[in-house]
């Protein structure tokens, strides 16, 4: 009786980088439908989606680059993440002022 050796896929890089890809093409997937729906209503919802975007660009990032560019990639996307609250903060004070 001959054994047949039997090789399940590798539980590694590629596969994290597969499933990321995946889970970004989801996240594009929800701006374009926030973007078509009420761009206005949903902009609370906008920001919450990129701020998960920048996650997983970074992880994206963290799979495929080398230390010095990972780093660079952190700095870049921490500034996003400034900016995305600073943007919230900006329209929560305009909307304060609507209503006042």
């Amino acid at each position: 009786m001959d054994a047949k050796i039997i090789e399940f896929p590798a539980r590694g890089r590629e596969n994290r980088l597969v499933s990321s890809t995946a889970r970004l093409e989801a996240i594009v997937q929800e701006v374009e439908r926030i973007v078509a729906d009420d761009p206005a209503a949903g902009f609370d919802r906008l920001l919450a989606t990129m701020e998960r975007m920048s996650d997983q660009l970074l992880d994206l990032a963290c799979l495929l680059f080398d230390e010095e560019s990972k780093l660079q990639a952190r700095s870049a996307f921490k500034s996003l993440s400034d900016k995305i609250v600073e943007t919230r903060e900006a329209f929560e004070q305009l909307e304060g002022r609507k209503r006042t």
